[in-house]
């Protein structure tokens, strides 16, 4: 692997082209009032954008299991009620919670059976969770947060539901006052509810157009998958995950903008750069293997802007990777993770969405073939952390 291929504005030029580009791209936003608004909404979910009584961090994976398993409308919000009401969203401390079981045998944050007269329920729908969920643990966990989410949404299908939420909640658990707790909290959730309705579930093949319900810069258009999960597929091209929320879609189509470019040291950090679609005419930079193209940071901030958050998180530049270590929150995202820092002695950065990587070094084969942006399977990040140092940031909800 070459130092070209891991240089993203590390050394002074790429920084000072990071610099220059800062005040007429501020100037190009406030002259553009539409692109100002485009770039700048806050990213939300498929369902409500806030819920009172519902930590607004688990309200995309109560969304994304709905959507993975069809469960109407409504399916977050019963996720939501049995999520408070078996462990208050996770957060208590009785036993099986968070380790163990209860005395009936049931675990977990959703409390689901794992033997006893509780059943083993864990173990017949373990196989249903998505591989690589964001946010899930590897191999999926009873304990774990999301994991425990999809497998009730799994469970929930299984019983009946949609068709019959009260067959399901029987079998989820037989006992009247929950029973009558979480159609409560449904009816209250549904109710007050801020922000856009709840989604139909969409059964789409991977050619099926996305439906545009984001506020970002790009879009959202192409092969979509559903579920939370992206999939990368035989055509380079990102399959877009109908349960994750508008941003994180509209960054895998912003993605998908410029997989064919070529890798080019210092390329893409101009204002026309971050133009979707970003057009003949992008900064070739020092065209390095055959610009017009886009380094690292770049691509990077590019998917970023796609998705809405170039003014709020960018700061309306074009980072480089050594500014890409400080934006956000510190730690990996439920959807969207940066990282950033040095490999083989240079800066480097690249990003994961929704489950797969877009970076300009490639640990497997990529299509189309060649340097520069592609998307990647999972395994890119063990590839990357092997052979460099990275801090790990996200978007604020993300």
């Amino acid at each position: 692997m070459t130092q070209q291929l891991r240089a993203a504005g590390a050394l002074s030029v790429a920084i000072a082209a990071a610099l220059a580009i800062g005040l007429p791209l501020m100037i190009l936003l406030m002259l553009d009032p539409s692109s100002q608004a485009a770039c700048s909404g806050t990213p939300t979910g498929p369902g409500p954008t806030s819920v009172p009584g519902i930590p607004r961090n688990l309200l995309p994976i109560f969304e994304g299991a709905g959507q993975q398993f069809q469960l109407g409308n409504n399916g977050w919000a019963y996720l939501a009620a049995l999520n408070n009401a078996e462990s208050t969203f996770g957060t208590s401390q009785l036993p099986g919670v968070h380790s163990g079981s209860n005395s009936a045998g049931a675990a977990g944050p959703m409390q689901i059976g794992i033997g006893g007269a509780a059943t083993d329920n864990w173990d017949t729908i373990v196989a249903e969770i998505p591989a690589g969920l964001p946010g899930g643990a590897q191999p999926p966990s009873v304990y774990n947060e999301t994991d425990a989410v999809y497998a009730g949404a799994a469970l929930l299908k299984k019983w009946g539901a949609p068709g019959n939420w009260q067959a399901a909640l029987v079998a989820w658990n037989n006992y009247p006052p929950e029973i009558a707790q979480v159609t409560q909290l449904v009816a209250q959730y549904t109710n007050t509810g801020q922000g856009k309705a709840g989604a139909t579930p969409v059964t789409t093949t991977s050619t099926t157009p996305a439906p545009a319900t984001g506020q970002g810069c790009v879009p959202v258009s192409g092969p979509t998958t559903p579920g939370a999960v992206a999939r990368v597929l035989p055509n380079g091209l990102a399959a877009i995950p109908q349960g994750a929320p508008p941003a994180v879609q509209e960054m895998i189509a912003a993605g998908n903008q410029i997989i064919g470019y070529p890798y080019s040291y210092a390329g893409g950090h101009s204002p026309a750069s971050m133009k979707v679609p970003p057009g003949p005419n992008a900064d070739p930079g020092a065209q390095e293997n055959g610009g017009p193209g886009y380094d690292c940071s770049s691509a990077v901030s590019f998917v970023l802007w796609g998705g809405g958050l170039g003014q709020s998180l960018l700061g309306g530049q074009v980072d480089d990777s050594w500014t890409l270590m400080g934006v956000g929150q510190p730690g990996a995202g439920q959807w969207v993770t940066i990282y950033a820092g040095t490999s083989g002695g240079q800066g480097h950065t690249f990003i994961e969405v929704a489950g797969i990587v877009l970076d300009t070094v490639h640990g497997s084969a990529t299509s189309p073939a060649g340097t520069g942006p592609r998307w990647q399977p999972a395994s890119e990040i063990a590839y990357e952390l092997a052979s460099g140092s990275f801090v790990t940031r996200h978007p604020q909800g993300l």
